[in-house]
């Protein structure tokens, strides 16, 4: 139990540190809006997943409030979404994209499955690992399309500057 506090007090602390060291401060915008598309999809594919039985959460922040692991869901995971969002290469062949995208996903996923073998934190009852790999390969890629929907229109975020 203590080493699970640890962890999630880690994800917090590393959470911030890499999104202050990692995005620079012109692309805030574009990683606090990763960040909250991020949140959105994963509640609304977490909340079933939880409650249905795919995975449990045994050492929790709130155990009697939600069967979600907060840090996790909803720190953790947004706050590595934004890291790639806003590294990712726009231009470019499809190749070395889908490459990038593939490193990213794959490498969440064993980190899932290390939290899921070695602490308390996660608990995957029917899932296996390449489901695992399936969902957050599906939470990345609707977050991604999501964010570039929005970001498609750069005149409307253009401000007009006026001499005074």
């Amino acid at each position: 139990m203590q080493m699970e506090r640890l962890i999630l007090a880690a994800m917090w602390l590393f959470g911030f540190a890499g999104f202050l060291l990692f995005i620079p401060r012109k692309d805030w915008r574009k990683g606090i809006l990763a960040f909250m598309m991020f949140q959105a999809i994963i509640w609304l594919c977490d909340m079933p997943s939880f409650q249905l039985g795919l995975l449990s959460a045994p050492v929790r922040e709130f155990p009697k409030a939600s069967h979600l692991p907060i840090t996790i869901d909803y720190w953790f995971y947004p706050i590595l979404f934004s890291l790639y969002y806003v590294h990712k290469k726009v231009k470019g062949s499809r190749w070395p994209r889908f490459t990038y995208f593939l490193v990213w996903v794959s490498a969440i996923t064993l980190s899932d499955i290390t939290l899921e073998r070695f602490t308390d934190l996660l608990e995957y009852k029917w899932l296996t690992w390449w489901g695992m790999w399936i969902y957050i390969w599906f939470l990345f890629y609707v977050s991604q399309v999501l964010c570039n929907w929005f970001f498609k229109d750069k005149a409307v975020f253009q401000t007009e500057r006026r001499g005074i």
